[in-house]
């Protein structure tokens, strides 16, 4: 480096980032997130920025984090040493690879001198303790900030924070400050070319800061170019370390790679594809899977194997080499499993549903359906999180359906979220976070289905009470006739414009 911390190009020339420095841009965001409690409504707005950079300026196109731009009601930018505001729109979000693409349609910002350019992206992951340089507008001041560290770990990461864990992609860890603000920014090495995009911080340490690499960034501009927002697949499997020397003689292993798969998700990849639990994972695309079910990455740096899964977009074709006894005992074989191309019909490289989905934006919004005062919600971690604050909080029946599998698509676990207090629910208000397991005598599957056999219902007029079952053998048991009647009122008096989620508004399989 030189005196000035900037850090040599080859053959000792400093990078000049004066060009850079013009690409990055500060983003003025305007929010309202969705109230997960009370979905009729949402937050109040409020204010906050990150950071961006031009990544095509013929198509006028800025990126920047999901994050920063979520649930954004007004977006504007401002390029480094302007003072204009120019409004922006979301073209594309990922929250799972917390990346967003934006769109800058004013002629004026992108013409006014000097011109931008795009700033240039390199997919090669830099080695341990090579220099870079974090671009961005962190809190503390309006002006741009530059600042200097190393690459002090290559790792894989579930971007999302989940506290239940989720798919994780390869994550760079570095010791330059990545502040508030910075989100966004690119992240540059000593040729001046972007090796990813800054995006967090461990809170409880000082100079540890997280980037997204450049090929993360690749993945989720092909899958833009694709007219669709990425969303991560999972060979869905659980894992065993097979450490045990019994473990694996028993199993007939004779190489000392392979990790036991102890749980196959009924509608995952690896169900389609054919694989059981008790058979041992040893290779994807011919890497060998180690013992504990890392991966070789690099020289002698070690990942887990999900990486090879979750690099792919839908569709995607890999093989599978796992190793299973066809008998009881003493008799076994290598099986080769493949999965082929989307329009291949019998199995396919996919996200994995979740019985409990995870994720806002991804695999789901909030909804809700309202029956005489009673408020019945899909069971997501978004709302056990709003409701409780931590999972460790909510009742320990809801929190164990966290970890169940989905076995059919339309799928739910609907629970009983809150009452809204009326006479025709006297007696019934204490009642909240209960899972609703049958109406009128039938297993309820979905929410959606739920509200076409009310419509059922509804137009036979056949009913005199409405008894939704919960568990822990409670019921609910209310007058139909006095629903329809106090119908109106009671969505009034808590300022909800109808009874249900548009989401709900779409035909859905009958219960």
């Amino acid at each position: 480096m030189d005196a000035s911390g900037a850090p040599h190009a080859a053959g000792g020339r400093s990078v000049e980032l004066s060009a850079v420095r013009r690409c990055v841009v500060k983003v003025f965001v305007r929010s309202s997130q969705p109230n997960w409690t009370s979905p009729w409504q949402r937050r109040p707005q409020r204010a906050g920025s990150g950071s961006g950079f031009c990544i095509n300026a013929s198509r006028r196109q800025i990126l920047t984090n999901a994050h920063v731009v979520g649930d954004a009601v007004t977006v504007r930018v401002r390029r480094y040493g302007h003072a204009a505001r120019y409004p922006a729109k979301v073209l594309c979000i990922s929250p799972q690879v917390d990346l967003a693409l934006l769109e800058v349609p004013a002629e004026a910002f992108w013409e006014a001198p000097p011109a931008l350019s795009s700033v240039e992206l390199s997919e090669e992951v830099p080695e341990l303790d090579s220099d870079v340089l974090t671009v961005g507008y962190p809190l503390g001041g309006e002006n741009i900030c530059v600042t200097r560290g190393v690459v002090s770990r290559i790792d894989l990461m579930d971007y999302t924070f989940s506290p239940v864990g989720g798919e994780r992609q390869l994550v760079m860890q570095v010791d330059a400050a990545i502040n508030p603000g910075n989100s966004g920014g690119p992240v540059l090495d000593a040729s001046g070319k972007a090796v990813g995009v800054a995006f967090a911080k461990l809170q409880s340490s000082a100079n540890i800061g997280y980037v997204i690499p450049g090929s993360v960034v690749r993945y989720f501009l092909r899958g833009v170019a694709r007219c669709r927002s990425p969303v991560l697949c999972a060979l869905g499997v659980r894992l065993q370390p097979a450490r045990s020397a019994a473990l694996r003689a028993w199993h007939g292993l004779e190489t000392e790679d392979g990790a036991l798969v102890v749980d196959v998700a009924p509608l995952s990849a690896a169900a389609q594809a054919g694989l059981k639990a008790g058979d041992v994972l040893l290779a994807i695309d011919d890497v060998p899977v180690a013992e504990d079910g890392s991966i070789p990455f690099r020289d002698a740096e070690r990942i887990g194997f999900d990486f090879l899964v979750s690099r792919r977009v839908t569709g995607d074709l890999f093989s599978v080499k796992v190793w299973r006894s066809e008998a009881e005992e003493g008799d076994f074989s290598a099986v080769q499993l493949h999965f082929p191309l989307h329009h291949y019909v019998h199995v396919s490289a996919k996200p994995l549903p979740q019985l409990v989905p995870r994720r806002a934006g991804v695999d789901c919004v909030p909804s809700y359906l309202v029956v005489g005062g009673l408020v019945f919600m899909p069971l997501t971690l978004p709302w056990l999180l709003a409701r409780f604050s931590e999972v460790r909080k909510a009742p320990g029946e809801l929190q164990a359906k966290l970890w169940e599998h989905k076995e059919h698509p339309e799928q739910e676990v609907i629970v009983l979220a809150k009452v809204l207090a009326a006479e025709v629910n006297y007696g019934y208000q204490d009642l909240a976070c209960y899972e609703l397991l049958s109406f009128a005598g039938r297993p309820v599957r979905s929410l959606r289905a739920l509200r076409d056999r009310l419509q059922e219902l509804h137009a036979a007029g056949s009913e005199r009470f409405l008894r939704f079952g919960l568990s822990f053998n409670l019921e609910i048991v209310l007058e139909a006739e006095q629903c329809r009647q106090t119908h109106s009122s009671i969505l009034q008096q808590h300022g909800i414009q109808q009874d249900c989620s548009s989401d709900l508004l779409e035909p859905a399989a009958r219960l």
